[in-house]
C-alpha cells in the first residue's frame, strides 16, 4: 500500500473509532452540552453541540468504582469527530474541560469544582478571564514562608487547572477569584497544550 493509501486508511479508521466511541456512549452515557470557548470574557456564552457523554476514571470504561478524592482527571466516552482540547462539557451536575485529544483514544478531561475569574497583576487594570470552569485542589502542605504576623498560619497552597482559552496568558502575581469569593495569588504557571497548571496560594486578610 502506498503512503497516501495508508494515510487514507488511518483517517477512515479514525472516523470509525470516533463513531464507535459515540455508539458506546449512546448506551452508557447521558446527553450533555459542549462549549467551545472563543471569548475569555464569556467562555460559555453559547452552546456548541449536545453530545451523549459518559465519564470514567479509567480509559477502559469499566465503571467499577468512583474516582478518588482530589483526582480530577477523567476519560470521556463520546463521539470524538468534533472535540478539541479546551472544549467544556457539562453533563448532569458536573462540568469538565477537555485537556487532550488523540486519535483512537478517548479524550482526557478534567472534572471542575469551581468557576473562576482571573484578574491582571497589580498595576494593570481589568480581568483577563471571567466565569471559566476550573479545578482547584489542595496540595500536601502550605508555603514555607510565614506572613510575619505573630501566630499566623501558613497560607494554603493549591493546584489550579484551567482549559486553554484563546487570548489568555497567565503569569505569576495574577489574582484568581472563585464563585465562592475566595481569592488566590498565582505563584507559578505551566502552560501547555493541555491548558494551564498553576500553583496558587490563598490570600490572607
Amino acid at each position: 500500500m502506498s503512503a497516501k493509501g495508508k494515510i487514507l486508511e488511518r483517517e477512515a479508521l479514525g472516523r470509525l473509532t470516533a463513531a464507535g466511541f459515540g455508539h458506546a456512549a449512546m448506551h452508557l452515557g447521558m446527553k450533555g452540552t459542549q462549549y467551545r470557548p472563543s471569548d475569555p470574557m464569556a467562555p460559555m456564552a453559547s452552546a456548541y453541540a449536545a453530545p451523549i457523554v459518559a465519564f470514567d476514571s479509567q480509559a477502559r470504561f469499566g465503571f467499577v468504582a468512583p474516582a478518588g478524592w482530589g483526582v480530577p482527571m477523567r476519560f470521556a466516552l463520546m463521539d470524538t469527530s468534533d472535540v478539541l482540547a479546551g472544549d467544556i462539557l457539562v453533563c448532569g451536575a458536573d462540568t469538565y474541560f477537555v485537556a487532550r485529544v488523540e486519535d483512537f483514544r478517548p479524550p482526557l478531561s478534567v472534572l471542575c469544582n469551581r468557576v473562576v475569574t482571573v484578574s491582571n497583576v497589580s498595576g494593570s487594570v481589568g480581568n483577563i478571564l471571567v466565569g471559566c470552569p476550573a479545578s482547584i485542589e489542595m496540595k500536601g502542605r502550605g508555603e514555607s514562608a510565614q506572613s510575619g504576623m505573630p501566630g499566623s498560619l501558613r497560607p494554603g497552597q493549591f493546584v489550579l487547572l484551567l482549559p486553554p482559552v484563546p487570548e489568555v496568558a497567565l503569569q505569576p502575581y495574577m489574582t484568581v477569584t472563585t464563585d465562592l469569593g475566595t481569592s488566590y495569588t498565582v505563584n507559578a504557571v505551566e502552560t501547555s497544550s493541555y491548558g494551564f497548571r498553576c500553583v496558587i496560594s490563598m490570600q490572607q486578610v
